[in-house]
């Protein structure tokens, strides 16, 4: 199968294709990354929310901590003078809200994670032989620091001792050297930034055989060459094709990511033969609803039901993942009272969304028949990195008809009053 990936590095933007087929839409926030480590500045303390608010950058929005956070027996860094403390992002900001910061620091390897101000030995929830738990329980006595926890991932059954050894010797001596600076710069300030966003693209999607790819930075296709080599053996790099773009513009002309993206923002989203599902995002939750259209194939209406909700599930699920939607979302699914029905839509929705690598969960289906579930907040979503408040209408999604400031003559006003009183 062909795999086509087209990076605007400059952008924080990557997609990824499979043949014609959007799979995957990677995105960055431009200023706070995830795993980013910063010396902040305690700024206001919110008792009523058990809360309070970390300055990280004087020019962009501050952190959101809670209390049971702020613990002094954890911290090097924060006492009553200076109120300097050394948190990292575990969630990038969306919409007006800054960005989720935790004391609890951890360094991340291929491996190992280094935990500074925790203890124990914690392995990974994917293992679940016994066998291989105690055998990793006890590597982990013998890579273990002093006065530190360390988290053993998938693939450390397979990895030789003296690597685990090495990586962990790698990210104590990391933690040193943050430890250092953090001491000699004033808050507040970027401490340790994560990996650049070509490394934690092909870190989370090195399963995939790329056959193209096509970026904006020269810089960065020099970069590329040099992970590639890491990754793939040799036979897969010779049948890899690179694609520089001197200009970001025409990389988004050629490939047409801006209708693309524009597309994808779209609520309505058609299935096959006539049904189409409506995707409504809120600042609580994401509702989708399911609706038949047109679809008048089949003659039965169990029949018809069930037919079109296999279709959305499928659909539903692609588009939860290419819009990175996170948090509460309410499916609302072609009525069916019988309870076969509606427990096969479960079991296939189920099986589909464990192919997600971030963390979903379903709830349950409710009396009304609406299906509830959760889904991981990670990186931004689609409306994040693209999509801002309207003056005009103030985020209601509609025209207002007297918030127009500015004068406009009869016709101007006519010209905008006419598609809203045709659907009247």
């Amino acid at each position: 199968m062909n795999y086509k990936l087209i990076i605007l590095e400059k952008s924080y933007l990557a997609l990824i294709y499979s043949k014609t087929k959007l799979l995957s839409i990677i995105m960055e926030h431009s200023i706070y990354h995830i795993n980013d480590i910063y010396l902040g500045k305690l700024s206001t303390k919110m008792p009523s929310i058990n809360a309070a608010f970390i300055i990280l950058n004087s020019s962009a929005k501050n952190g959101f901590i809670h209390f049971d956070q702020l613990k002094k027996e954890n911290q090097l860094f924060y006492n009553k003078d200076n109120k300097n403390i050394l948190v990292q992002i575990i969630r990038e900001p969306r919409g007006n809200k800054g960005p989720t910061v935790t004391t609890n620091i951890s360094l991340t390897g291929k491996y190992i994670a280094l935990f500074p101000f925790s203890k124990g030995i914690h392995i990974a929830k994917q293992f679940s032989n016994n066998k291989e738990k105690d055998y990793l329980y006890a590597i982990g006595h013998l890579l273990q620091p002093s006065n530190m926890a360390i988290l053993i991932k998938v693939g450390a059954t397979n990895a030789n001792i003296d690597f685990l050894l090495k990586e962990t010797l790698l990210l104590k001596t990391k933690w040193l050297k943050l430890i250092y600076r953090s001491n000699k710069i004033l808050s507040p300030s970027l401490v340790s930034r994560k990996k650049p966003f070509l490394n934690t693209i092909f870190e989370n999607y090195h399963k995939i055989p790329f056959n193209f790819i096509a970026i904006d930075s020269y810089e960065g296709c020099l970069e590329l060459r040099k992970i590639i080599s890491k990754i793939y053996p040799t036979k897969h790099i010779n049948g890899i094709r690179l694609e520089y773009h001197k200009d970001s513009s025409i990389l988004i002309k050629q490939y047409l990511i801006d209708i693309i993206i524009s597309e994808i923002m779209k609520p309505r989203v058609n299935l096959y033969k006539g049904g189409y599902i409506v995707i409504e995002k809120t600042e609580a939750l994401t509702t989708i609803d399911v609706n038949s259209g047109s679809f008048t194939i089949l003659s039965n209406s169990r029949e018809t039901g069930l037919c079109i909700n296999y279709a959305a599930v499928h659909e539903v699920v692609h588009q939860i993942k290419l819009r990175n939607i996170g948090g509460i979302i309410i499916i609302d699914f072609i009525d069916s009272n019988n309870q076969l029905d509606q427990m096969k839509i479960l079991r296939y929705m189920s099986k589909l969304i464990k192919q997600d690598h971030v963390k979903c969960n379903i709830i349950q289906m409710s009396e009304l028949g609406l299906v509830e579930l959760t889904r991981a907040r990670q990186g931004q979503s689609i409306y994040d990195a693209f999509s801002r408040k309207c003056r005009i209408c103030n985020g209601l999604g509609y025209l207002s008809l007297n918030l127009t400031r500015k004068k406009i003559t009869p016709y101007e006003l006519l010209v905008n009053l006419t598609p809203i009183l045709r659907k009247r």
